[in-house]
């Protein structure tokens, strides 16, 4: 599990384009520094409602440039302020041409390939692929890693819906070495490593430098990806959303990764440090009642232990203490166990102990990074003192207990799939975070999960429909003495296409013989001024903003 934080944003979409410039850098407040990697001209625009006045900017993103779940957040904070160029501070002015420019080398060892292309760079979400420890001979392999991975995020479940509003490119960039830095060091790309050696947990970028020259080879980028040349978990959150091209647990680490980027949201399993976001209720008065049908139901578990060990059990044993409580006014309480491992590849690998008695265990058994939970135990645990214990039972040197959180789950707990309520998360046993949607449906907290709850998805669309216009191009094409307007979108199910005739006060004359065309002739249209509002509508969302309604006009 791969820890991220942001500042969470609330965005309105406005119709009025100004011309912007888009700003990346690295800051470090502890120490004073600012490292500018980026100014370009962009047509993104401020959104009018949240404009700050003082400044005529608006921080699109804020949050640590990376943070893994061994060594928590970095003090460096990777930002994107959007400026009405106008504005633009001088500190900036002089960066325009120098940041945005291509690095001749790179460029002619490296190839660029499309992977998806759904509409205009400049009103889509631009995914840039990178691969780190590929060799010139295994070129194609990545574009192949590549394209899986992109098939695997918008063709499969988790983020098919939103396909139309993105595009996927893929940038590849020789190492000498094939394979990353781990117990042996590689020469790469982009000196991606692992931390610590030998783990199969957070993947560190060693020239971040490199990787941002190569992210400006693809025609756009929004959000980077870095794919490492390695078949085990790993990754990192922040800046690049790092994974490996595992095919057991590459894309189910980048699906979580690409919820914290898209959302802007923290974790919703325990043990965290970030908690915040449209995820997140800091009380059972959660803000996601539109979601839920009825009374909201409240389950709080109690969480006993959440021992993070990395603990190779060859010829040592983890046993992990833990105190069961009473029943509560609401009867008694089931036992549940979340259990983490590496190197587990059969059920004989390692035995599980609860009270010295061997219970069964459920997951996918792998020679990777795999998850588990105790089986049913159709009964509660006497209260007060229990042992958990592991013991390797196959002796081949690999199999490491991660981790294991232990739980008291209340009679009144609702384990309904997809049910959305308020449940209850933890920094630590001893320290509650708050509240999240579901029990275990998101990804977010499930990694094996390949969707998100439905207050995740609503998220996400609000997001990227501050991202991204209904409307790609709406104009006047002349075929000869016909005129043609005509409207281009993205290819999204459920739009709503209403035309309307603008009289000289500017109130709006329905056009109802017009609806959900794209394209209609001028003839025996009087000249005037047109209007065209596109609608979408998705049973994803329930609480609509502005940005689902765009308005547009044009005149003939």
């Amino acid at each position: 599990m791969i820890k991220i934080c942001f500042v969470i944003l609330s965005l309105a979409v406005s119709n009025l384009a100004v011309a912007t410039v888009r700003v990346q850098q690295i800051h470090n407040p502890k120490i004073d520094t600012l490292q500018i990697l980026n100014v370009e001209n962009t047509p993104k625009t401020i959104p009018n409602t949240i404009n700050d006045m003082a400044t005529h900017s608006q921080v699109l993103r804020s949050f640590p440039l990376y943070v893994d779940e061994d060594i928590g957040a970095s003090s460096e904070i990777y930002e994107e302020i959007l400026f009405d160029d106008q504005y633009l501070p001088t500190l900036y002015k002089n960066y325009i041409d120098q940041t945005n420019s291509v690095d001749p080398k790179l460029q002619r060892e490296s190839e660029v390939r499309t992977l998806v292309l759904q509409g205009p760079t400049k009103n889509r979400i631009n995914l840039t692929i990178l691969g780190d420890g590929y060799t010139t001979n295994e070129k194609q392999k990545f574009f192949d890693d590549a394209q899986r991975i992109a098939d695997d995020l918008f063709k499969a479940k988790t983020f098919s819906s939103y396909l139309p509003l993105f595009n996927v490119f893929a940038v590849f960039l020789p190492s000498q070495d094939s394979g990353i830095t781990d117990l042996i060091a590689k020469n790469t790309a982009f000196g991606l490593y692992r931390s610590p050696k030998g783990s199969k947990r957070a993947i560190m970028p060693g020239n971040s430098g490199t990787i941002e020259k190569a992210i400006k080879l693809a025609p756009a980028t929004d959000f980077p990806i870095i794919i490492a040349n390695d078949d085990y978990y790993g990754g990192l959150g922040g800046r690049f959303a790092i994974t490996t091209r595992s095919i057991r647990s590459g894309t189910m680490v980048l699906r979580h990764e690409l919820g914290h980027n898209f959302g802007e949201v923290g974790e919703e399993y325990d043990g965290g440090q970030i908690y915040t976001g449209a995820n997140h209720s800091d009380t059972a008065a959660v803000p996601w009642k539109h979601w839920v049908d009825g009374e909201i139901a409240v389950s709080q578990a109690s969480y006993l232990s959440g021992a993070y060990v990395w603990q190779n059990l060859n010829n040592q044993n983890v046993r992990v203490e833990f105190d069961f409580p009473s029943k509560n006014t609401l009867g008694d309480q089931q036992f549940n166990a979340i259990i983490s491992s590496v190197g587990w590849q059969t059920p004989q690998d390692v035995d599980v102990y609860l009270d010295n008695q061997k219970v069964s265990i459920k997951g996918a058994y792998t020679d990777d990074r795999s998850f588990f939970e105790i089986d049913h135990l159709d009964k509660t645990l006497v209260p007060g003192k229990h042992v958990l214990e592991f013991k390797e039972n196959i002796h081949d040197g690999n199999n490491i207990l991660a981790f294991a959180m232990l739980y008291a789950m209340p009679a009144n707990y609702d384990f309904t799939k997809d049910k959305i309520g308020a449940f209850n998360t933890f920094y630590s046993p001893d320290s509650p975070s708050g509240f999240r949607p579901s029990h275990n449906t998101c990804l977010m907290r499930e990694m094996r999960s390949v969707e998100f709850c439905s207050v995740d998805k609503e998220n996400m669309w609000i997001r990227f429909l501050n991202r991204v216009s209904l409307i790609d191009e709406l104009g006047i094409n002349s075929n000869g003495n016909e005129k043609l307007v005509y409207l281009k979108t993205p290819d999204l199910s459920g739009l709503q296409l209403r035309w309307y005739q603008l009289k000289a006060n500017q109130e709006p004359i329905a056009l109802h013989d017009l609806d959900g065309l794209k394209q209609w002739s001028t003839h025996n249209m009087s000249a005037g001024k047109y209007r065209v509002e596109v609608e979408f509508k998705t049973p994803e969302v329930r609480n609509y903003t502005n940005s689902f309604r765009v308005t547009r006009d044009i005149s003939f």
